[in-house]
């Protein structure tokens, strides 16, 4: 299971590697609940996703445990 520690620490290996990007609360026109909408508006990244976050995550903290290939990586 994910952890806050897990968050905190994936949070400080990926900072100044992905931008920060804005989230937008939104005002639906015909609201269907009570509930607030909040979008991460994630297509501002360089990749145009979210998955740049987990990627850069990942391998980071492979290379923290000496887990990277000495070949390196290809995506």
């Amino acid at each position: 299971m994910i952890t806050m520690v897990d968050v905190e620490a994936a949070a400080r290996r990926i900072d100044g590697r992905v931008r920060r990007t804005p989230v937008l609360a939104v005002t639906p026109e015909e609201p269907v609940s009570d509930a607030e909408v909040w979008l991460k508006l994630e297509m501002l990244q360089h990749t145009g996703s979210f998955k740049a976050r987990g990627a850069f995550n990942h391998l980071l903290a492979a290379a923290e445990r000496g887990r990277l290939p000495r070949a390196g990586v290809v995506a």
